[in-house]
């Protein structure tokens, strides 16, 4: 019995592929633009990865000046640094959403690559590739909708929104560790495409 269960397995793997492979091929092929390169996605990924760390910052900045820890005594001047912190904060937030489109856009060929997972260092990849595409799309979303004080949703924002920001920041060193040699090589000169 166990035999005749992998026969079938087998078989079930092998017509998923016959079905699968030249769709994902056809998919691949509609896709294809010069624009679609490693280099590409080296390019905005640093324009992401600049953004991401002032968001960071501002954000901490943000989360210490509303609770200040007690051994801690912030600067009173200028008046006029909360607003500006805020200010980047909420704008570079925002355009986080047409960044991450714009990168989802010149990587979006791979997600069509089959096998979908290959080795469990690929798996772990892509897992952190989905961890920080989702939390790339929900802060600013609803980062924008805080500014418009709504909340659609029955979790505390500024709670999730810290915690969240934590997780990304965490994404975002995996998937940097992981694309290392990939941005070296494109990092100045393009490299090879």
């Amino acid at each position: 019995m166990p035999r005749q269960r992998l026969v079938d397995v087998t078989r079930l793997t092998a017509r998923i592929d016959e079905i699968v492979v030249p769709r994902l091929d056809a998919v691949q092929t509609a896709l294809q633009s010069p624009t679609r390169n490693p280099r590409g996605a080296v390019v905005v990924g640093r324009l992401l990865g600049a953004d991401v760390l002032v968001v960071l910052l501002t954000g901490l900045w943000s989360h210490v000046a509303q609770d200040p820890p007690e051994w801690l005594t912030l600067p009173t001047r200028p008046a006029s640094l909360y607003q500006w912190t805020q200010g980047a904060h909420v704008v570079l937030g925002t355009a986080l959403l047409p960044l991450v489109l714009a990168k989802l856009w010149v990587v979006y060929p791979r997600l069509f690559s089959w096998p979908p997972v290959t080795s469990v260092a690929n798996g772990l990849e892509r897992g952190s590739v989905a961890v920080l595409v989702a939390t790339s799309l929900l802060q600013p979303v609803t980062g924008l909708l805080n500014t418009y004080q709504w909340y659609p949703w029955p979790f505390p924002f500024r709670e999730t929104h810290y915690a969240l920001a934590w997780v990304m920041a965490g994404a975002v060193l995996v998937h940097i560790g992981v694309k290392l040699p990939l941005i070296r090589q494109h990092w100045r000169d393009g490299g090879e495409s």
